[in-house]
């Protein structure tokens, strides 16, 4: 069985891990993060957004556990990746990192963060009926999106943004049904 080597450059230093599993790295490289600068580390999971979880495991659909990577009381990383998640999240953080360097935390990232939550959410209105959904769309209404029916999964539900125009179509669209 061969080895898995992760190298990285980290404020001019150079590290290089070399271990038997993926998620032996991954752990490694939040201990070093986490040994290095605290607060910083802390601070640049809360700003690009690294998933976290305030439970030690994370449970699966079928019962398996996996064991998250303790920080602090109640605050745990998320360990449940592919490789190729890893990678991502090496590539993300790093990256994150390295702008805290150049640049201490600035106001810029902060409004950035803070934006997507200023934003209102539009109001939604499910329809049921297939014929319905693709009517509303001919009369050039925008499919938000499609779900599964959560009480029979055979079925799908159209949801659109609702607006006074979408209810006044679908008014006039189920008067000309009856």
């Amino acid at each position: 069985m061969s080895n898995h080597v992760f190298e990285m450059n980290v404020d001019g230093e150079k590290i290089k891990w070399e271990e038997k599993s993926h998620a032996q790295i991954f752990r490694n490289f939040w201990q070093y993060f986490l040994e290095k600068d605290f607060k910083k580390t802390i601070r640049t999971i809360e700003i690009i957004g690294i998933r976290t979880s305030n439970l030690s495991f994370f449970e699966s659909k079928n019962g398996s556990k996996k064991k998250n990577i303790f920080v602090t009381d109640d605050y745990y990383i998320y360990t449940h990746l592919t490789p190729a998640a890893m990678q991502k999240v090496y590539i993300k953080f790093l990256s994150g990192w390295e702008q805290q360097n150049a640049e201490p935390l600035n106001n810029e990232l902060e409004k950035t963060t803070d934006q997507p939550q200023k934003e209102e959410k539009p109001k939604l209105k499910n329809i049921y009926k297939k014929s319905l959904a693709m009517d509303l769309v001919r009369a050039g209404h925008d499919l938000h999106h499609t779900m599964r029916n959560r009480e029979n999964n055979k079925y799908q539900v159209f949801v659109f943004e609702d607006t006074p125009k979408l209810i006044e179509d679908l008014l006039k669209l189920t008067k000309e049904d009856r």
